[in-house]
């Protein structure tokens, strides 16, 4: 009975890891990806308003519009703005249309989020009131070897952006879109203009890089946790 119990939480927390990491993930592609202070940096490391004709009002006009549009809060993405001198339609029905698409992997990856959170939580939970005293080691055990399978996959696709981002963004979209909408002409649409290439690498690299950060600091206490449990552990055998 009590092996079938520390098999049982080995599991639960095992899945409860895994979907922890999972929704921290997202967590950390949200802080930056509808961040209007991350685009504003953005802009002015890439001298963006000026590329496109605009100012840098009408800038933040659009660039918080297209935010509450992709996180739900707008339901369309009709507005007008001044560019190159000419008051026009900011984005065309081609940009309007990926856009769409944007959009619904935005709430998907939302509601996986607070799935995988919540899901996380209750197995936890689980785990403990199965395992007792020893759930807490069997957790820090399960969340350092769930880790490292995390660490070899998004170490992977750090790799490959990393080295090669052109081809990890087109491979991204092929994933993630079934159409070719994304593929929008630098020379006319003001939605690639916002947000070219380079916008793209520094958001994935200041992703991971939060990722990463919180990712050792569970790590790190898990690891420390274990130690601990341990110590107290033998010492309480040795007495």
């Amino acid at each position: 009975m009590k092996t079938k119990c520390r098999a049982w939480t080995a599991v639960l927390t095992a899945l409860g890891s895994a979907l922890l990491i999972l929704g921290l993930l997202i967590v950390s592609i949200e802080m930056f990806a509808v961040s209007p202070d991350f685009y504003q940096r953005e802009y002015k490391k890439l001298g963006t308003a000026q590329s496109i004709g605009i100012s840098e009002d009408d800038l933040a006009r659009v660039t918080d519009k297209l935010i509450r549009y992709t996180t739900g809060a707008e339901d369309n993405l009709d507005m007008q703005a001044e560019i190159q001198g000419q008051m026009q339609e900011v984005f065309g029905e081609r940009e309007k249309a990926h856009m769409v698409d944007v959009k619904a992997l935005y709430l998907g990856a939302r509601t996986v989020r607070t799935v995988s959170l919540a899901l996380a939580a209750v197995l936890i939970a689980a785990a403990f009131l199965i395992g007792k005293r020893d759930a807490l080691r069997v957790l820090c055990r399960s969340f350092l070897g769930v880790s490292v399978g995390f660490v070899a996959v998004v170490g992977a696709i750090a790799l490959y952006a990393a080295v090669d981002f052109t081809a990890f963004w087109t491979s991204f979209h092929h994933v993630f879109f079934t159409n070719d909408l994304w593929l929008l002409d630098p020379r006319t649409d003001v939605l690639i203009q916002m947000v070219p290439e380079q916008f793209f690498s520094d958001l994935v690299a200041r992703i991971i890089a939060r990722f990463v950060s919180i990712f050792l600091t569970l790590n790190i206490a898990a690891a420390v946790s274990l130690i601990y449990i341990n110590r107290r552990g033998r010492a309480a055998a040795e007495g």
